[in-house]
Formats: structure tokens, C-alpha cells, sequence
């Protein structure tokens, strides 16, 4: 896998001084690229306590990445998933939008929408089938240059459920600019004026970044109970994490791991946390990190109480080339008000990059300034609704007619022109069952596998895809979690930024008798991040 880059001129790759473009021969034509645009870009956390039926609450936590579609919209995903009360494991995912308005120099008057689904330990009578609706409006305060900070509030329902919640929220937030390619173009511009760049931090050229797949095992004393009162097996866990550097030592990361041990099917976390990297050699480094967020299980299988979940530990990470390393850790895991706690043990694969600092976001850079360089191959992020139809009649835990629709987000890194990777989340907002113990709302599966994407005209493309993943079940049978997904479609670019896809195709578990016809729908978005 090759991003267009420079090569790190060290196997670390985060820090290195910037190159001059390559030159043309004069009087070479070439068509021109759209220069890529500094996107603003906002990460924000809130916290508010929901009502619940006889008098039970849960402090909720909300994790949202927005982008600037223009100076008064933001359009992005958000997750909230409970830290304290009466129901760790409710988790929620799904689309946010907000409407803003300056007020002055350093106040701004925001509303915003969310719709997702979820539900996890709550159950049916609360969350109905896991559909989740949030509106808000508040006020937010512009500190000089240390974030937002706001406040406001927010209304929380689950319309097929009983969850009817009104309540006060503080929140924080700290906007940057995100430097992307529009579109898929490839060709490289000439002659374009480097004075319009936007200012890059030169002395330490980008910042490194590492998207990882993780495996890790809790392995939990014999004294631990579950919520039913039996001992706490040990839990196998699969997911994905991303790094990002604030300079050569420090970092940020956020986490989502689910269990594939069939008597926790339906633990998910959600963490975020901060580490520090020590350099042991050219090519060798020990982290030391802390981890703290919502986590739990929708079958009541592990004692979280509130949700809140607390770790960390120590990894040893080595570089296998410039691109790839490997780490593998160990540390502890304990939640705040639950009986829960852990060791734990693991390994992680993650490919390492660079992003480039942008300083101005008002500013365009052009595609021949040394500065910056075309991202190759682009990447395609995927909104999606996938429906689940029954293909055996013990697919589901009961109501075996009923279909499941879920909520998806993909991420899809292409090699080439053609092939392409591609990571895939699904969370159940439709399928509940009011008569089991156990949901499909509490459904969540995260897919990786591989795609091949092939145009028939100029607008038309057919695409298909291979993955692996787990799936942790709620009411659909499951066994362990492992399940296989094959599907294929039609797709048509709308622009070139944005294109929509039909597919179909079969999921099924590898030891349960979860058997589905799948049909998605799905609305891609295409850019690239000139990288190093």
C-alpha cells in the first residue's frame, strides 16, 4: 500500500523537512487538479443525565466528529454511551448535523439534530427497537486557543421505547482544519501559484498518525461476578483504534472493541485516551497510556454498573517497515461502580502516516507546492443502511420473521485504481423483539475485508466485496460472533465527490445459525489526505 507521499527520512516517520516538488519539462502540458481545501474540522465531547422510567437516570456521554459543510453548518457521526446510573452498555451511533450563528467575537448560538440507534443493556422496554432521536440548542464560548466550551440543552427519545428524556448538557470542543483532496482527480497541476498554500509547520513537516486492528484478551480473577451473580468468564475482543500525535512523544487515541466469546456476545467499548511515546532506538518504542470510557453488554454478562470503564498499561512498539508496526502490551481494566475488573493482554497491526499541519484554513494549497503532495490512492467514506432478511429459520433468537435495519458507516482505502480495503460498522436501529430477553436492538458488527470496484461508463460503475468480522448478536444467533459477508452491486457517480450504491448479497455466522439476505444502500463520499 502506497500513500503519495514523501518517504520518512526516518522509519519513525514524524519528523522530516519537506522536499520540492518534482519538476516538468517546460512547455509539458498536463491537466490541472483541484487544489485540495483546508476543511474545518470540530471534536467534541459533552455530558448529560437522562430521565428514566421509576426514577432510574444515566449520565451520558456524547463523542461527535463534525466537519464545516459552511460557515453555519456542520454535518458529521456521533456516538453517546452511558458512564454512570443504572444501564452501562447503552451505546448509541449515528449521523449529527448542527446549525450555527455567530453572536459576536467569541459567542456562537448552535442547534443540532442526531439520528442513530443502539440500545444495549437498556432492553426493549426502554429503547423499543433502537431507534434514537436528539435535538439541542445552546450557546458556545470561543477560549483563545484552548478549545469551546458550551452549554445548552438537549431532548433524547427512542420513539418505539419509553426512554422521553429533557436535560441540561455541558460540552467542550477543539476545532482544526483537516487538509483534503475533493473528488478523485489524479493528474498532477503545473504553474499554480505557491503563494496561495496555506502556512504548513515546516520544522516538523506532519504529524504521525496509526490506524490499528487490535486483538486482546481480558483475562478476569475467579472473585468477579457478572450481573447475574455467576463468575465472569474471560473476554476475546476484536477492533480498531486510531492514533494522533500532538508533537514527537505524546498522543490521543480512540477505540472500539467488541467481544467475539460467545458468553459476553454483545460487550462493546468505546475508549478514548492519552499516551507517551519513548523512543528505545531508530525503529523500537515503549508507550505508556491511560484509558477511560463507556463500555458494556446489552445480556447483562459483565458487572460495568454505570458504564464507565477505566485502564491503561504499557506496549512495545517495533516498526516492521516504514509503514507498518507492530505493538503488543499489557495492562489492567476496571470499571468505576461495577465488578468488574481485568487484566489484560494484546497485539495490535497498525499502518503509520503523516497528515500535514494546516495553520490557515481560509487558504487553498496548490497541488505543485512543496509543501504538499497529491493523495494516492483516494478514499471513499460510506453512509449506509443494510437491512438483514431472514435466510434460516433459526436465524434469530425468536421473532424470526422480523427483518433488522442497521446504520453503517465504511471507510474504504483503495491500492489502485480498482482494489480497495475497506472497514465497515453496523449498529441494529430496527428487528427488536419485545419478547426476548435479549434485542436485536443491542446489535453491533464491524466488518474488514476487500472490494474491486469497476466502471461500465463514464458514470456507472458494478462494485463487489469480500469481509470478516464479529457481530455481537443480540437476538440474532451468532455463536461466537465470527461471521463472513459476501455482496455485490450497482453504483453511480452523482458528482465527483459523491456517489451511490445498491448492493446485495448473504452474511452469515460461522458457528451460529445467524443466516441473512442482505440489501444496503449507501451514499459515498470521495477524497483524499495528502500525506507523508
Amino acid at each position: 500500500m502506497l500513500l503519495a507521499a514523501q518517504a520518512h527520512s526516518q522509519s519513525l516517520g514524524i519528523s522530516q523537512t519537506s522536499s520540492s516538488a518534482p519538476s516538468t519539462p517546460t512547455g509539458t502540458s498536463t491537466s490541472t487538479l483541484s487544489n485540495p481545501s483546508a476543511l474545518p474540522t470540530t471534536i467534541r465531547t459533552s455530558f448529560e443525565n437522562w430521565r428514566l422510567p421509576n426514577g432510574q437516570h444515566a449520565g451520558m456521554l456524547g463523542l461527535n466528529l463534525l466537519f464545516d459543510v459552511n460557515p453555519n453548518v456542520k454535518l458529521g457521526v456521533a456516538s453517546y454511551g452511558a458512564l454512570t446510573g443504572e444501564q452501562g452498555g447503552l451505546i448509541t451511533m449515528g449521523l449529527a448535523g448542527e446549525l450555527q450563528y455567530d453572536l459576536g467575537p467569541s459567542w456562537r448560538a448552535h442547534a443540532g439534530l442526531f439520528v442513530g440507534g443502539g440500545g444495549g443493556a437498556a432492553g426493549y422496554a426502554l429503547t423499543g427497537n433502537g431507534f434514537m432521536f436528539r435535538t439541542d440548542a445552546g450557546l458556545t464560548y470561543r477560549t483563545q486557543g484552548y478549545g469551546n466550551i458550551g452549554v445548552g440543552v438537549s431532548w433524547v427519545t427512542f420513539p418505539t421505547g419509553d426512554i422521553r428524556s429533557v436535560q441540561p448538557y455541558l460540552m467542550y470542543e477543539y476545532q482544526f482544519d483537516t487538509l483534503i483532496w475533493p473528488g478523485w482527480q489524479r493528474s498532477t497541476a503545473q504553474n499554480v501559484d505557491a503563494a496561495r498554500s496555506p502556512t504548513f509547520d515546516t520544522a516538523s513537516s506532519s504529524r504521525r498518525q496509526e490506524i490499528g486492528l487490535t486483538w486482546s484478551q481480558y483475562v478476569v480473577p475467579s472473585s468477579v461476578k457478572n450481573d447475574q451473580g455467576a463468575q465472569q468468564a474471560d473476554i476475546d475482543l476484536g477492533g480498531v483504534r486510531w492514533t494522533s500525535y500532538l508533537d514527537d512523544r505524546w498522543y490521543l487515541s480512540v477505540q472500539a472493541d467488541g467481544s467475539y466469546t460467545e458468553s459476553t456476545s454483545g460487550y462493546v467499548q468505546i475508549l478514548g485516551g492519552i499516551g507517551y511515546r519513548l523512543p528505545l532506538g531508530s525503529s523500537t518504542g515503549l508507550k505508556i497510556y491511560g484509558l477511560a470510557g463507556p463500555a458494556g453488554a446489552g445480556n447483562g454478562a459483565v458487572s460495568t454498573g454505570g458504564g464507565l470503564l477505566l485502564g491503561g498499561g504499557i506496549t512495545i512498539q517495533q516498526m516492521l517497515t516504514d509503514r507498518w508496526a507492530i505493538e503488543i502490551g499489557f495492562g489492567g481494566t476496571k470499571a468505576t461502580t461495577g465488578d468488574f475488573r481485568a487484566w489484560n493482554y494484546g497485539i495490535n497491526l497498525s499502518y503509520v502516516f503523516g497528515l500535514n499541519k494546516v495553520s490557515d484554513m481560509n487558504r487553498h494549497v496548490s497541488s505543485n507546492s512543496p509543501q504538499a503532495k497529491e493523495s494516492d490512492p483516494p478514499l471513499r467514506l460510506r453512509v449506509m443502511n443494510t437491512t438483514f432478511l431472514k435466510a434460516d429459520d433459526q436465524w434469530r433468537n425468536d421473532d424470526t420473521n422480523k427483518t433488522v435495519n442497521n446504520f453503517g458507516l465504511g471507510l474504504d482505502y483503495f491500492l489502485n485504481d480498482r482494489a480497495y480495503i475497506t472497514g465497515q460498522g453496523l449498529v441494529a436501529y430496527t428487528g427488536n423483539s419485545k419478547n426476548g430477553s435479549v434485542t436485536a436492538a443491542m446489535e453491533l458488527t464491524g466488518l474488514l475485508g476487500a472490494g474491486w470496484l469497476q466502471p461500465v461508463t463514464q458514470d456507472w460503475f458494478v462494485m463487489a466485496e469480500g469481509l470478516l468480522g464479529f457481530s455481537n448478536g443480540g437476538s440474532l444467533d451468532t455463536g461466537m460472533g465470527g461471521v463472513w459477508q459476501l455482496n455485490a452491486g450497482l453504483g453511480y457517480r452523482i458528482t465527483d465527490d459523491l456517489d451511490l450504491t445498491l448492493s446485495g448479497g448473504r452474511m452469515q455466522a460461522f458457528d451460529g445459525q445467524f443466516k441473512a439476505n442482505i440489501i444496503s444502500v449507501g451514499l459515498g463520499y470521495r477524497f483524499g489526505l495528502p500525506s507523508r
